[in-house]
């Protein structure tokens, strides 16, 4: 945890940093991380952990979370539609990414939980790092999770005066702008500000039924934070942001074959060469307005620190498709989503120094979600005429009360123990209404419709998890650890209509041994994890009786393997290279009931009839032995930083190579998406400490790849999310 100021103020440094009189040569860089709630260097956090400056994802060129993929071992982040994010951490995380489902992986910003992250945040010009823990959390964070946390952390507010900007321009007709101020309001009050803002004028492609550009993309997020400190041991910091993002459709549509003869690529309706085009017979939008605030205080009470985090955050969503991602004029969709959260945490830790290091938490969390919408034309398998609508209005609230505490006590010099406990009790409530309107419209009656009618359901599930630990140093440089944690990920409703009960909550058994070594006076670091997950009750979106679902197959597990290295060369030179192996797959899926023989999980053997009429039968997912969605067996990066002086200037060269085995997109293993090579670069040009101007470019061998997809019933294709295409363009960076 931040212990006291003088914390914070290291943060704020840079992340390198040996004096000549410490080091006679190159070294890796030293970063600081809170990662267990307190100041450590990353090295000895005995726990998985990647993490990264804010100067590091610049140099890179890494704009929004989703880029994270490319440099974090065991992180795959694909885009999920309006901006939202879909984080999957060693195999374990869901594709259900509408308003009010919650990650396997959270995320955090500032100690403040997300369920939604506006998607402007990681391009705002203040990021101090980003830290990814990898594995269950939650006896040390407020809100549960199975998978792991991305916490994100931005620097206080500076009493000196600060500020620094960029603007650039890109492929695709593309501005982007930021910029951050901060300074002092007197001895004991610091302010600042930051802004932020993309406008991609042209779309990556064109929407053949309509001949309009799509895949747009238009947000602009602020951000600012007021710092009081009445007294020495009194810190209050105040935040408030607003966000604001448009964009228009990304989803793309395969042709409606068989099942069984999915792939990617080869069977795709349009040309490669058009692989970023639509073909529906509207132009899909989505608008985004995210806002709130937060109020942190800490008081320091000699023997702990106490800590309070109020948050408020408000999501309002609009949104207009076309229902069956094809160029007939059949199924049109309306939808509205308002998500509205308050998280209280309170946080007493242990001032550094002892032998003994622990922390207590109470967290509070309310959520209520809501879905008014409305579906006109053909619906599912029912022939409606021009005139009826069926409109569903359906609500969720999730209550959530936990209590969580940690502890570690070095026993001898260098061996250390570790034990955590977590006590969750989530309350969920949840109802929806479905009516259909039919004006003078004339019903197919051997049509089946979503129920017509009301319903409401309440639920509540309680569980204790937990984390134990041993960690020794065998030198001052070396590191190794073995764990073992219990991770939790809360159930939910389904509101796309809403169905009763929830799907079950998410249980994750995590066995892991590590290490951590800096070698050669720190020019080489090299570290590495093997662990084993058994998972519960996995959560698992796919059809059920028509619509898009959030259940649970029965079992699962995760073999996996990480390697990452990064080694100094010389004062102009550093390279890296990581490596994760996954064997990700259901043990037990469950597809069948066995008391009815009802297919339970089930997915249609072929698309209906683009004009109506009867749904191809529904077929018995076999999934036991698959491989679970977005897992892929391999992925590498290597990557180089090199740096000149030359022309008056610095120059500074980056690349990063990133290979994905491939991987499948659902738990019947047929929509595969095949093994793929992403290559980013950037150049750097600084002429002094105040301005830089960088030229960058991202997917350079302009590889196409899909980055989500899944199985449509009720219209003549399967939709999916295409990869970013190449991009490139230039920036300039100035400071004061």
């Amino acid at each position: 945890m931040l212990a006291s100021a003088c914390f914070a103020a290291l943060f704020q440094q840079p992340a390198l940093a040996q004096t000549p009189e410490d080091s006679a040569g190159p070294q890796i860089e030293e970063i600081v991380v809170t990662a267990q709630k307190r100041a450590q260097k990353l090295q000895d956090v005995p726990l998985a952990v990647a993490a990264f400056t804010g100067d590091t994802l610049k140099a890179r060129g890494i704009t929004n979370v989703g880029e994270l993929t490319l440099t974090t071992p065991g992180l795959q982040i694909q885009p999920g539609g309006g901006g939202s994010t879909i984080p999957f951490l060693r195999g374990i995380g869901s594709t259900a990414s509408a308003v009010g489902n919650e990650s396997s992986v959270a995320i955090y910003l500032d100690g403040v939980y997300y369920t939604r992250l506006p998607p402007g945040f990681l391009s705002l010009n203040n990021i101090d790092r980003v830290e990814v823990l990898k594995g269950p959390q939650g006896t040390l964070f407020g809100r549960n999770s199975s998978g792991g946390v991305v916490n994100i952390v931005t620097p206080d507010p500076s009493y000196a005066f600060k500020a620094q900007g960029s603007l650039g321009y890109g492929r695709f007709n593309t501005v982007h702008g930021d910029a951050y101020v901060s300074g002092g309001l007197g001895e004991k009050a610091a302010m600042d500000i930051s802004v932020g803002g993309t406008r991609q004028g042209d779309g990556w492609g064109v929407n053949r039924a309509t001949g309009n550009r799509v895949g747009f993309v238009d947000d602009f997020t602020i951000r600012s934070k007021l710092l009081l400190e009445p007294g020495e041991s009194t810190k209050i910091l105040l935040s408030g942001f607003y966000s604001y993002s448009k964009s228009g459709s990304q989803g793309n549509t395969f042709p409606g074959f068989t099942r069984g003869t999915r792939t990617i690529p080869g069977l795709i309706t349009l040309p490669l060469d058009d692989f970023q085009d639509h073909n529906s017979d509207i132009d899909g939008r989505l608008k985004a307005k995210f806002w709130g605030g937060s109020l942190r205080a800490e008081q320091d009470l000699g023997f702990a620190r106490l800590t309070s985090i109020t948050a408020y955050t408000r999501d309002k969503e609009r949104s207009k498709g076309d229902g069956d991602y094809g160029p007939v004029a059949d199924f049109i969709y309306f939808q509205r989503a308002e998500l509205k959260q308050w998280t209280q945490e309170l946080q007493l830790a242990a001032n550094p120094g002892g032998k003994l290091d622990w922390i207590l938490g109470l967290f509070y969390y309310d959520t209520k979600t809501a879905y008014p919408n409305d579906f006109s034309g053909l619906l599912f398998n029912a022939t409606i005429f021009p005139g009826a609508h069926l409109y569903l209005e359906n609500f969720q609230h999730v209550k959530s009360y936990a209590a969580y505490g940690q502890a570690t006590y070095e026993i001898a010099p260098g061996l250390s123990i570790t034990g955590g406990l977590r006590y969750t009790r989530d309350k969920l409530a949840g109802n929806g209404r479905q009516n259909l309107a039919t004006e003078n419209a004339v019903i197919n009656p051997a049509a089946t419709l979503i129920p017509i009618g009301a319903s409401a359901d309440r639920k509540t599930f309680e569980k204790v998890t937990f984390r134990t630990a041993v960690d020794y140093k065998f030198t001052p440089d070396i590191l190794g650890y073995v764990s073992f944690s219990r991770g939790y990920k809360s159930a939910g409703y389904n509101l796309i209509p809403f169905s009763a009960p929830p799907q079950r909550p998410e249980t994750l058994d995590a066995y892991e041994a590590g290490f951590k070594m800096d070698l050669f006076d720190r020019r080489v670091r090299f570290n590495g994890a093997a662990f084993y997950y058994k998972i519960q009750d996995p959560q698992v979106q796919l059809l059920q009786n028509g619509s898009l679902a959030l259940s649970n197959a029965d079992g699962s597990r995760v073999y996996g393997l990480e390697l990452d290295g990064q080694a100094a060369v010389s004062e102009a030179l550093t390279m890296r290279a990581s490596v994760t192996l996954l064997d990700a797959k259901y043990t037990s899926y469950g597809s069948i009931d066995p008391v009815t023989g009802a297919c339970v999980r089930c997915a249609p053997s072929g698309p209906p009839s683009p004009t109506g009429g009867a749904v191809s039968p529904l077929i018995n997912i076999v999934a036991d032995g698959n491989r679970t969605p977005l897992a892929a067996k391999a992925t590498f990066n290597v990557g180089a930083d090199y740096g000149f002086d030359a022309a008056g200037g610095r120059f500074t060269l980056s690349a990063d190579y990133y290979h994905n085995s491939g991987y499948y997109f659902e738990p019947d293993n047929l929509l595969h998406q095949p093994s793929y090579d992403l290559v980013n670069a950037q150049l750097k040009f600084a002429p002094n400490d105040n301005l830089a101007v960088r030229l960058w470019g991202k997917n350079l061998l302009d590889k196409k790849y899909v980055a989500l997809a899944l199985t449509q019933e009720g219209g003549p294709g399967y939709p999916y999310l295409a990869g970013a295409p190449l991009t490139y363009g230039v920036a300039v960076d100035f400071k004061f």
